[in-house]
């Protein structure tokens, strides 16, 4: 396994188009408190089906995040018209752990999409996403799928929201480079031990 890395095609230097960067940074560095403080307290996403407060946006990348491995992100082409930014993207990841509801697979995904992130006072205010979550749920397989039904079409069924993990979660030693390096089997039970002790603490 190997840490993850973030590849920006034509990368726009503008200081809004970079702040919105770094929010994509954040999140693969694993950097919770960084990704905290860009975003506003009244940060809200709408995406996919789902529509997430600041902390439930934070919990979901969380559990995203460790849920695959060898993340490679590629933002690949930037429109950026005032405050909005919005951006094509591309991801490789390897399935290391559940996610949605389904079990690992250990199968190479792609997943695609995009995004358009507002910028105000130098945060990001809101963000709208659209994915081939479809493509991406049958490339993990069925039990994803009839998560993604559960999510996506009209059954009425109550869903948890992503919980928000402390500043710590996925670290080892202090890095998150330790926590991508291990076997997906290594990686799952780091999770299962962290997620206990935090939900008693909880």
């Amino acid at each position: 396994m190997k840490k993850a890395s973030l590849n920006i095609v034509e990368e726009n230097k503008n200081h809004t188009a970079q702040t919105a960067y770094s929010v994509s940074r954040a999140i693969l560095e694993g950097n919770w408190e960084k990704l905290d403080a860009l975003l506003h307290d009244d940060f809200t996403y709408t995406g996919d089906g789902f529509v997430f407060t600041k902390d439930q946006y934070i919990g979901f990348m969380q559990d995203m995040r460790g849920a695959f491995s060898n993340f490679e992100m590629i933002l690949e082409k930037t429109i950026m018209e005032n405050d909005m930014v919005s951006i094509r993207f591309s991801s490789k990841v390897i399935n290391t752990g559940k996610f949605m509801g389904a079990p690992n697979n250990n199968k190479n995904i792609v997943v695609s999409g995009i995004f358009m992130r507002k910028i105000k006072d130098g945060k990001i205010a809101q963000e709208w996403q659209t994915t081939d979550l479809l493509g991406t749920m049958n490339q993990i397989g069925f039990g994803a799928m009839f998560g993604y039904a559960l999510f996506v079409t009209g059954f009425k069924v109550k869903q948890h929201p992503p919980v928000r993990k402390p500043n710590d979660f996925l670290y080892l030693n202090g890095k998150v480079e330790h926590f991508d390096v291990l076997s997906g089997k290594d990686k799952n039970q780091y999770l299962k031990t962290y997620l206990s002790k935090h939900n008693k603490k909880a």
